[in-house]
């Protein structure tokens, strides 16, 4: 987990956009709607995580753990 309070908010964001859209597949799949391109949606919150956690994406560069 990233020490830098922007990255590990990034993470945060990212987790959180992932369990409320994997929560509104859920209700879709529930009601049988049809939504295309869902799987999209899903990019953003994993750019989150990945910005946060990628040391060539981060905002805040981590200091080294030597």
């Amino acid at each position: 987990m990233p020490t830098r309070m922007l990255n590990r908010a990034l993470v945060y964001i990212g987790i959180f956009g992932l369990v409320f859209q994997l929560t509104a597949m859920l209700y879709v799949w529930w009601h049988q709607l049809s939504v295309q391109g869902f799987w999209l949606v899903l990019l953003a919150p994993l750019l989150c995580i990945a910005s946060g956690l990628i040391p060539a994406l981060q905002l805040q560069q981590e200091p080294d753990e030597h």
